[in-house]
């Protein structure tokens, strides 16, 4: 057994080698290293109960950390927009997903468990594409981060109900029931009472909280796998049961290698279930549904979103981030067939449309902003009448970014009673500046379409404290466009990309790492439309840069 364990990794070593050298989700190398091993390699029954073990244990340490992850603090820090758009989406997706399955011929049970199963959208997978893409910060990736966040949490609410639910005659005692719903709420109460008392004690030795966190989340699956609600259940409530605690992040930290081994031998283990000899079986059903995840949830999506107070490009490339399923679609499938709601053959389904999905929208996703050069003449579309309302009004001075540096400037153009306009993609903040009577418009400064609807024509002076180049670059030749004698002030993390936005005509760049943004707004204060003023400080900023460079200095990135 030892020796086939060694091969499965080995397996699993070359495929996941081939993956990332084709810029491939690692996901794909686990699954379909189990689909090579249950077909051509292994066919030993006592190693796959083994790696069925292991694969549940996975399952279970990856919910553990999920619930360790889920602090109260992460509900603060989902916008509203990203709240309507998770919600909207899951609920719309679901219904779709349902109708969908009862039409390819699944039963209403079958079809409820795929059209909540393909709903689910990959976190891990997509935010290592947008941060790949250096998206991260734009406004359509702040937004899938969120959506995909509040998606988390209710896919969690999901899991926590899913047992309570009575399926083909299969269902828990009304005792087992309400001591399950009991245990589900006194746990975390209690620990937030009591373990913070210990927390100290358990921090000063890293072996010790090392083995307290694994015992605790074994521990209370075990409680609740007995219980007939899951060992899934369980680990996800020890997770939220520990989610409070101030070491609770080092905790993560520590579990999170375990995990990963675990979370390899569980995809590994769905790969064992798509044997190639009854692909004919499982093929057309497989691909009906992952033509619908690929096309029909970002459609859904981006009709959605379409509706809400974003331009069309940012609905567009957050739609393509649902063509996916996710690791907890794999989860609610088994949960489903443990309970006895769904039967067993829906497990390789399910894994070969993670498989497609998977290797679909990753292509796609790297080609987002291709399609949408080609499909946006089709796309529909709606009036901006607030963009066009407030920014065809004329403007001494805009400034992008309302940020800690973009404040510092709030307050001198305020003290200094300029006509100025605000832009800022955080919705909150613009609510927030819009009651304290600023002028203010929200909008994406990375889009060309959002910028087309500015009136710059009487713009003295333009401050970006964006820090992207090319967004800059792009505020920059709009700017020229209407105003080519106006100032225009911008913002850099690198001092290359700082002496690319002044041979681009920028009269001067904020560098925060070496120019606070309190002294930078006191500059503009100062200088305010002199354009001569600037252009003195330009030459002596590039000259510094230059020798920074030359020193081999760099700025810190952000």
């Amino acid at each position: 057994m030892f020796t086939q364990l060694s091969l499965i990794f080995l397996i699993t070593l070359i495929l996941s080698i081939l993956c990332q050298k084709f810029h491939q989700p690692l996901v794909i190398a686990y699954i379909i290293a189990g689909i090579l091993i249950s077909n051509f390699f292994i066919a030993n029954i006592e190693l796959k109960d083994f790696i069925t073990t292991m694969a549940e244990i996975g399952v279970a340490f990856m919910l553990f950390i999920v619930g360790i992850e889920l602090k109260l603090k992460t509900f603060r820090e989902i916008g509203k927009l990203s709240l309507i758009i998770g919600t909207l989406q899951e609920i719309a997706t679901i219904l779709a997903g349902i109708l969908f399955a009862l039409l390819i011929g699944f039963n209403l049970i079958e079809s409820i468990y795929l059209g909540i199963a393909l709903s689910f959208s990959s976190t891990i997978l997509m935010v290592k594409l947008i941060s790949d893409k250096g998206d991260l910060e734009k406004f359509y990736g702040k937004l899938a981060v969120g959506f995909l966040l509040v998606q988390d949490l209710i896919t969690i609410l999901i899991f926590l109900m899913l047992p309570f639910f009575s399926f083909n005659g299969v269902s828990q005692s009304p005792l087992m029931f309400l001591l399950s719903l009991s245990l589900i709420l006194l746990i975390p109460l209690i620990s937030y009472k009591f373990l913070p008392k210990f927390e100290n004690f358990l921090a000063s030795s890293q072996e010790l909280l090392f083995i307290f966190a694994i015992s605790f989340a074994l521990i209370i699956s075990s409680i609740f796998k007995q219980l007939g609600v899951g060992l899934e259940i369980g680990a996800l409530i020890a997770g939220i049961s520990l989610s409070s605690l101030k070491i609770s992040s080092e905790i993560t930290s520590k579990l999170r290698p375990v995990r990963d081994f675990f979370f390899i031998l569980f995809f590994v283990y769905l790969g064992f279930y798509v044997f190639l000899s009854h692909l004919d079986e499982i093929l057309v059903k497989g691909l009906l549904l992952s033509l619908f995840v690929i096309l029909a949830n970002p459609l859904i999506m981006f009709l959605l979103v379409n509706k809400l107070k974003i331009t069309t490009k940012s609905a567009f490339l957050l739609s393509l981030t649902s063509g996916q399923i996710s690791e907890f679609s794999f989860i609610l499938i088994g949960l489903g067939i443990k309970l006895g709601h769904i039967p067993g053959d829906l497990y390789p389904i399910t894994a070969l449309v993670g498989l497609i999905t998977f290797l679909g929208s990753t292509y796609i996703f790297s080609k987002g902003e291709e399609l949408y050069e080609k499909l946006n003449k089709y796309l529909p579309r709606k009036e901006f009448l607030e963009i066009i309302q407030i920014s065809q009004k004329p403007y001494e001075v805009i400034l992008f970014g309302c940020d800690r540096i973009g404040y510092s400037f709030l307050k001198i153009l305020e003290k200094m009673n300029k006509n100025f306009l605000v832009v800022d993609y955080n919705l909150e903040k613009v609510e927030k500046l819009e009651k304290g009577g600023f002028n203010v418009l929200y909008g994406d400064a990375s889009e060309l379409e959002f910028l087309n609807n500015i009136n710059f024509s009487e713009v003295k002076i333009v401050i970006s404290t964006i820090p992207e180049l090319q967004t800059n670059l792009m505020i920059l030749q709009e700017y020229r466009k209407s105003n080519p004698e106006g100032i225009f002030i911008s913002t850099a993390y690198s001092i290359e990309d700082a002496l690319t936005l002044y041979e681009n005509g920028s009269d001067y760049v904020i560098t925060p790492h070496f120019l606070g943004g309190e002294h930078a707004s006191h500059i503009v204060e100062e200088f305010m439309f002199n354009k001569e003023a600037y252009e003195r400080m330009k030459n002596e900023e590039i000259v510094k840069l230059q020798e920074r460079i030359r020193l081999g200095h760099k700025l810190p990135q952000k």
